[in-house]
């Protein structure tokens, strides 16, 4: 993965310690997952999306359907996949990918028997995971976070199924540490719609100003979480572009630079 500029290394040690706006202590943290504890775009998503789509062919007719050819299934995705984002776009709401690959294979006549359908997401998901790693410093923010006795939560933007991520999240060692965890494929609204972040809160029982959001996108991680009254922490990727001018809050380039933010020494205290 992309590593932080020596400048950029050093851009978060002068900030001052985070505390809540009527002073006191936080209750929890929150964190985005993509591109903040599990970098996704190791391959970019157009090309990810054509190795998937790929996988879910292969998989289709491993199963004994006769699809269209893959070039014809491959424009009809993305056709419908163009619609969903669509609706992202102009009212914030989440699509989830099951019905989008149900959509895709079934306009033609071809009708997919129980279960066959989770073959499909297993088959097209298979190619994201292969290619996922997890930040170097994410474990050892969240344990030492978790020693310092913070509820710690997950809030990510996902079409994908929740399972998907616990079992990628468990395979690095991530998963232990959350108490509550919203996947916006099993919700109506994703991020910076306020619904997730209200909802995160309700399962952490943790009021929006004594909770710290944790994310990679100014509009997402910072406006979202603001807007309902959460302080958010804005951590900086190589590769991700930001505007000075779009939204201000503290900013870190490594997970590790949340710990002194938050008066957590080397000690995990």
């Amino acid at each position: 993965m992309p590593e932080p500029t020596s400048s950029a290394r050093s851009s978060s040690n002068k900030q001052a310690r985070l505390s809540p706006p009527n002073g006191g202590h936080f209750e929890a943290i929150i964190f985005d997952m993509g591109s903040t504890l599990l970098e996704f775009e190791n391959v970019t998503w157009p090309v990810l999306y054509r190795f998937s789509f790929n996988s879910l062919y292969t998989r289709l007719r491993k199963l004994g359907h006769h699809p269209i050819p893959t070039g014809q299934m491959w424009e009809r995705f993305n056709t419908l996949l163009d619609s969903r984002r669509e609706r992202l776009r102009a009212h914030m709401r989440e699509y989830q990918i099951g019905p989008l690959l149900k959509a895709t294979v079934e306009a033609d006549g071809l009708r997919l028997r129980p279960g066959e359908l989770s073959q499909l997401c297993d088959a097209y998901y298979a190619a994201v995971r292969r290619q996922v790693s997890a930040y170097p410093d994410a474990r050892a923010t969240l344990a030492a976070l978790k020693g310092a006795g913070y509820k710690i939560g997950l809030l990510s933007n996902t079409p994908f199924r929740a399972i998907d991520h616990r079992q990628e999240l468990q395979h690095f060692g991530l998963w232990q540490y959350f108490d509550a965890t919203v996947f916006t494929s099993t919700i109506r609204y994703r991020k910076p719609h306020p619904a997730p972040f209200k909802e995160i809160l309700r399962r952490l029982e943790a009021p929006a100003s004594r909770s710290v959001y944790v994310g990679d996108r100014q509009k997402e991680d910072v406006l979202g979480p603001q807007g309902v009254g959460m302080t958010a922490v804005l951590i900086k990727r190589p590769h991700r572009a930001y505007d000075p001018e779009l939204s201000q809050s503290a900013e870190i380039c490594e997970l590790a630079e949340l710990l002194p933010l938050l008066g957590i020494g080397p000690s995990g205290g």
